[in-house]
């Protein structure tokens, strides 16, 4: 069985999880437009937006800023696998 890596899929693979965590912040400013803008008013309305601002945006934030770690991981490992082939 054959070990290791090809770097330039790694990487590939890295800006794909990084692209997801950016969609995924963007489809909540989308929504998040929406939210705010719909025609409803009144305390219902104001601390439905203020959960779904808090709760919602604070999961899309920590989506994105995973996906930018695993894929700060995935190129840190294509890194090296290119610097250990090379030796």
């Amino acid at each position: 069985m054959r070990k290791g890596m090809k770097p330039e899929a790694v990487d590939q693979m890295g800006q794909q999880i990084e692209q997801a965590g950016q969609d995924a912040m963007a489809a909540f400013n989308e929504i998040a437009g929406r939210v705010e803008s719909f025609e409803w008013t009144g305390e219902d309305q104001e601390r439905f937006v203020s959960e779904f601002e808090g709760t919602v945006q604070q999961l899309a934030t920590t989506v994105q800023q995973r996906c930018t770690e695993f894929a700060e991981r995935a190129k840190q490992n294509a890194a090296m696998q290119r610097e250990t082939s090379s030796s």
